[in-house]
């Protein structure tokens, strides 16, 4: 087997390779997810357009989905009776009862820590 001098990498292509490599590499990665903020159940209920007793059931007792299986709204409690929501969590409970982040517009924007 004979090689050709034309052929063979030299160092400046395996560099490019490389660059080109990590490009790529960089452009499939997923995005930094933000920091998730936890809601209050006013938060969601005026989000999702429902009253914060229909939140609570939600969140205790849980929703048929349209598939048919019952789903909970996932909270944390942080004392008792005091709900918080992430909101992520409230995106993925809205995509299984049919509604989308979209329709989600009344959301509060993310708030800096002070």
């Amino acid at each position: 087997m004979s090689v050709d001098a034309n052929q063979i990498a030299t160092k400046g292509d395996l560099e490019q390779l490389l660059l080109k490599l990590e490009q790529r590499l960089a452009a499939a990665q997923p995005a930094t997810p933000a920091a998730d903020e936890y809601l209050t159940l006013d938060e969601v209920a005026k989000a999702t357009r429902t009253s914060v007793r229909t939140v609570k059931k939600w969140i205790t007792e849980g929703k048929y989905d349209l598939k048919g299986k019952r789903i909970t709204l996932f909270a944390l409690e942080f004392s008792d009776g005091y709900y918080r929501v992430p909101r992520a969590a409230l995106v993925a409970y809205g995509s299984k009862m049919g509604f989308t982040a979209a329709d989600l517009t009344t959301i509060p924007p993310l708030r800096l820590a002070s």
